[in-house]
């Protein structure tokens, strides 16, 4: 059976192209960048975010297990004349050592996995930055997940039927079309504040700020977003 990522569709994976200057003001911000700086955008998506990064003089590096997510990165890239690495790679397979001053995994991209999976992940997230370097992680709020839980949506259309599983501590997802097209569904791990200092302290790393709505305000559990930063001693 294959993974739930695989059956996902295609449409909801990225989000309006025009949306990430404001997402990689907070990134600069959040992570300290200064021109120069090796970041590694996972997974970087069409490079909606990274292409930002570039033009403020980051070294980029992106990766995603879609192709043609990063051919359309590469376009992207090419248009404004900055340059950017991009390897199809699915970040369990990470193996990279103190390469980079700052690593970011953004737009609800983390928790995909088992929880030992997550676990390593993170770890070889750690492994991949120098000393010094820095690690944002986000997420939905699951404070506000659990406060404000939408049983069902409809986008377009798709119609989600959602709940929360506490055993397991995800929020799943079954997401089917009126047109006929196949159903999907989805999974993702939610961590609470706590429980990421542990999986960052597992990996070497220690908490460094935990930011709420992408505003570089500091969260708090009415806040949507949170996104964590750890750094490498």
């Amino acid at each position: 059976m294959p993974e739930w990522i695989e059956t996902y569709h295609k449409d909801f994976w990225l989000k309006p192209d025009d949306t990430g200057d404001d997402d990689a003001r907070f990134m600069m911000q959040a992570l300290k960048l200064q021109p120069g700086m090796r970041v590694l955008d996972m997974p970087c998506g069409a490079g909606r975010v990274a292409v930002h990064l570039a033009k403020a003089g980051c070294r980029v590096t992106g990766i995603d297990r879609n192709p043609n997510f990063l051919a359309r990165a590469q376009r992207r890239f090419a248009d404004v004349g900055v340059e950017g690495e991009f390897r199809v790679l699915d970040m369990r397979a990470l193996d990279e050592a103190a390469v980079f001053d700052a690593i970011y995994n953004w737009g609800g991209s983390f928790g995909y996995f088992s929880d030992e999976e997550n676990v390593a992940v993170v770890r070889r997230m750690a492994a991949a930055l120098a000393p010094g370097g820095r690690l944002l992680i986000e997420q939905i709020s699951r404070e506000r997940v659990l406060r404000h839980l939408i049983a069902s949506n409809r986008i377009g259309e798709w119609v989600s039927r959602t709940h929360w599983d506490a055993a397991t501590q995800r929020i799943i997802s079954e997401w089917t079309s009126d047109t006929g097209q196949p159903s999907f569904a989805s999974t993702m791990r939610l961590y609470t504040p706590a429980q990421f200092q542990r999986l960052f302290a597992d990996a070497g790393l220690e908490m460094e700020a935990i930011y709420g709505d992408r505003d570089g305000e500091l969260y708090t559990q009415r806040c949507r977003r949170m996104s964590v930063v750890g750094r490498r001693g």
